[in-house]
């Protein structure tokens, strides 16, 4: 039997800085027996700023919980052969909804406030999204053509935005992985991009390294529909 999704939703406008990163940090936050994903020998991380749409839970859509902006901050690993992301944390505009994900799905979500507003020109498209955990003291802007492409399979963009498990550990340490599916998403060709984020602030002083470096990569996707599935426990 095919299993059912738990979780739907269509994820639009996403924004992603990206990071190389000290692989001692990558390797941080993985479980037991999963290793960094590296690109030409590197570790990254991404900043990711998206907003849901017609969010459901096992089919049902939550009135006052169907859309809303996240930011999320994962690094990249390998779950066996596949490509996978592990989150440092995940920023929702919820006090329940990162209660839920906190308490029933073993996930770093934490509520903060987030506001996006997205402007569409004739020639472009500007997403611009600000957040903190007490205020919204950080922000990400990018302008990106209207015009918007697949990325090849064997590009940098490809590479960070076709990942099709997440993966963390549960609580007797072994690796806790949910299966994530949409088409590839189309890119815009990003114009401009400004940013300001205090990554120790947010994510612990170990990640000031980050305030000091300046993004390997800046995608602006479209986006598309996206399915999770339940969580599986590893075996191994």
């Amino acid at each position: 039997m095919t299993p059912r999704p738990f979780l739907t939703a269509r994820w639009s406008n996403l924004v992603l800085l990206t990071f190389a990163a000290p692989e001692d940090l990558v390797r941080a936050q993985l479980a037991p027996g999963i290793e960094p994903d590296r690109w030409n020998g590197k570790a990254h991380a991404s900043l990711v700023a998206l907003e849901m749409h017609d969010v459901r839970v096992r089919g049902w859509r939550i009135p006052g919980f169907a859309a809303h902006p996240q930011v999320n901050f994962r690094v990249y690993a390998r779950h066996g052969a596949q490509p996978a992301v592990v989150f440092v944390r995940e920023l929702v505009p919820s006090r329940i909804i990162a209660a839920v994900g906190r308490l029933r799905y073993g996930e770093p979500f934490q509520a903060a406030r987030i506001s996006a507003r997205v402007v569409e020109g004739t020639d472009s498209v500007c997403a611009e999204y600000r957040f903190g955990l007490d205020a919204p003291r950080h922000r990400i802007v990018v302008t990106g053509s209207r015009d918007h492409a697949v990325p090849a399979a064997a590009t940098f963009e490809y590479y960070l935005t076709q990942r099709t498990y997440g993966v963390r550990t549960a609580r007797h340490g072994r690796p806790r992985a949910f299966r994530v599916e949409h088409v590839p998403w189309a890119v815009r060709r990003v114009e401009s991009v400004d940013y300001a984020v205090d990554f120790a602030a947010l994510y612990g002083p170990e990640w000031e390294v980050l305030n000091h470096s300046r993004p390997v990569s800046t995608i602006f996707a479209v986006g598309s529909d996206v399915s999770v599935y339940p969580p599986k426990m590893d075996r191994r």
